[in-house]
């Protein structure tokens, strides 16, 4: 008896987890508050080594404008815009599950 219900409590606090970590949220919205164009915008996992592709591509983000991304990794993810003058910011560390905007200021980029 004692070993079945440690057994059903080992199955029900695994399958908790499981479900706290798949109710993460990796979705967030760029929103270009900085008075200029931004031209490139890179993210991906705190643990890559490199920034990858440009997730703008062909387009930019102009002022007063945003754009949804969905992020392929939970957990901390690093971030980086360039704007047209070739002037970039980032922001390193974010808790992709706790934040829904990054943020790109005259002062450089948020995550909230």
């Amino acid at each position: 008896m004692f070993v079945r219900r440690l057994l059903m409590a080992t199955v029900l606090s695994t399958g908790f987890a499981g479900m706290a970590s798949a109710q993460c949220d990796t979705s967030f919205t760029l929103v270009n508050r900085s008075g200029s164009t931004v031209n490139e915008f890179y993210f991906g996992s705190s643990a890559q080594s490199s920034w990858g592709v440009d997730q703008l591509g062909a387009n930019v983000l102009q002022n007063g404008a945003s754009m949804r991304f969905q992020a392929r990794n939970a957990g901390r993810n690093d971030f980086r815009i360039v704007w047209a003058t070739g002037e970039r910011a980032d922001v390193m560390g974010v808790d992709i599950c706790t934040t829904s905007e990054i943020v790109a200021t005259r002062s450089g980029i948020e995550a909230r």
